[in-house]
Formats: C-alpha cells, sequence, structure tokens
C-alpha cells in the first residue's frame, strides 16, 4: 500500500510537470516560479495622532527599503500558491521587530496580483522605532491593500540577487497626486514617550505609506529546479536536492514542507534547462 501510495504521488507530480508546457498566464508563471523578490522604495507617508487618528503629526517621504527575498506558497488554504510572510521591520527597517505579518495573493486578472495582510496584537506587541521616531511603541495592529501589474521580459538574476526570473511586477492604480487610500500599508498602535513600553504615554497614533514606489520580480526557474538561482538547472541543483534529501531546507521546489521524491523529480524532469 505504502508502494502504491507513493507510485501515484510521482505520477502526480509527473502529470502536473507535463502541464507547465501548456501555455501560461503571467500570473501563473508567478505562482510555478515560486519566489518573489520585492523593494519599497521611497514612498509617501503621514502620522497622525488621536484616537480617530484625525491629527496631523508627521508626513513626508519614507525613504527606500531593504530588498526582500520571500518563497511564495499557499498559506491561507485557497489553492493559490502566491503568499508570503515578512517582519515587521523588513516592511519598515527603522522598526525593530521579527513579528510576522502574512501577505495574501490574490489574482485579480491574468496580469494582476492583489495582496492583502492584516494581524492584530492583543496583547499590543511592544517595539522600538528608530530613524527620526527613536521612540518605544505598542504596535496593534498592522495592515495592508496593494495591487501589482505583471510585466513579462528577459530571464535574468533579478537586480536583487534573489531569483532568475522574467516577471517584473510595478503597482497599479497609483494615483497623481497620491490617494492614501490606494496601495498602501500601514501600523497602529500607541507610541510611548519614556524609556519602555511601560511608562511615558501612551500616545494613540497610526502610519501609513501610500501610492506605494516598489519593484518586485518574479517568474523564472526556481519551481522547475533551479534551487541557486543561476539560471541552469545543472549537477549544482541536483546536488543540493539529494544533501538536503528528507529535511525542510533548500531543495523544497514544491514549497510543500520537505525534500522529497517530488523535488527531486522536478529537478530531473527539467535537467539541462535554463533561461
Amino acid at each position: 500500500m505504502m508502494r502504491k501510495a507513493k507510485w501515484l504521488g510521482i505520477v502526480s507530480v509527473a502529470t502536473a510537470l507535463t502541464g507547465m508546457a501548456i501555455a501560461q498566464t503571467p500570473v501563473q508563471k508567478l505562482e510555478q516560479g515560486g519566489k518573489l523578490s520585492f523593494r519599497l522604495n521611497d514612498s509617501p507617508y503621514y502620522i497622525r495622532a488621536g484616537v480617530a487618528c484625525n491629527i496631523p503629526a508627521f508626513s513626508g517621504g519614507l525613504g527606500d527599503q531593504e530588498p526582500i527575498c520571500k518563497t511564495l506558497s499557499d498559506l491561507n488554504g485557497d489553492g493559490i500558491a502566491l503568499d508570503f510572510q515578512v517582519t515587521i521591520q523588513e516592511i519598515v527597517n527603522t522598526i525593530q521587530s521579527n513579528e510576522l505579518v502574512t501577505f495574501i495573493g490574490t489574482p485579480v486578472d491574468n496580469n494582476k496580483v492583489r495582496w492583502t495582510a492584516d494581524r492584530v496584537f492583543d496583547p499590543p506587541h511592544c517595539t522600538f522605532i528608530g530613524g527620526d521616531v527613536q521612540s518605544w511603541f505598542k504596535v496593534t495592529r498592522v495592515y495592508a491593500d496593494f495591487t501589482m501589474e505583471i510585466s513579462e521580459g528577459s530571464c535574468q538574476l533579478d537586480p536583487y540577487n534573489c531569483l532568475c526570473g522574467n516577471l517584473t511586477l510595478t503597482p497599479f492604480g497609483n494615483t497623481d497626486p497620491p490617494n492614501e487610500d490606494v496601495n498602501y500599508m500601514g501600523f497602529n498602535g500607541l507610541l510611548m514617550q519614556g524609556g519602555d513600553c511601560d511608562s511615558g504615554g501612551p500616545v494613540p497614533v497610526c502610519a501609513r505609506t501610500y501610492n506605494i514606489n516598489a519593484v518586485a520580480y518574479g517568474g523564472g526557474l526556481f519551481g522547475k529546479g533551479d534551487v541557486n538561482n543561476d539560471c541552469t538547472i545543472d549537477d549544482a541543483d541536483l546536488l543540493i536536492v539529494l544533501f538536503n534529501f528528507g529535511s525542510s531546507g533548500q531543495g523544497d521546489v514544491n514549497r510543500d514542507g520537505v525534500v522529497d521524491d517530488a523535488d527531486l523529480l522536478i529537478v530531473l524532469f527539467n535537467f539541462g534547462g535554463s533561461c
């Protein structure tokens, strides 16, 4: 029975691999590629105070953040592997928090994906904000809603050294002048004015960056077995899968949580492939 189940699993993978040859939409190529690199560049933002978030406190430009490299997977069980997780500090580098926020990706049409996130902290999460703020902060909510449009180009290593791909993603729907309710990410919480999260406050505040200026990359060969992102599926990728066989580490090409026969079969099926 075990041997039969294993055989059926391999047959299923082979069937899926055969389907890769069928013409795909940019969204399908993004999902199959299995990775996303993303950089939030300087975008407008505001900080407002008050329970109703209606007292202007500060506004300006967010500044360029560090690039993010993430594996895409299905985190909400909807059958669409366009989701990813980032830490709060990865979103805004001056916020010193490793708490995770889940971004759920939903296809809008053949070449657009909408990502949303909404995490509520109860009790509030204490962190420190550096940069111009230099204050302790109790985060009560992190949220986001933005849509990216996908264009296709040549397959190459992306500028962030994350993946070998052929897709570029840019914000869809941005306006001029900027609209604070379009393509945004935000934080709600309590700004503390003392030396920790237990003193000197609290002042209810909210912060939002909007009309986001970002460039992301995806697609390519990772989902086909290019584990080391050198734009070629070869012995190096095969060795990585074999070396990590049975673990949950590098080499999990199909993103199911374990490096196993299915990943090995994908690499072998596409062996010799390149951009």
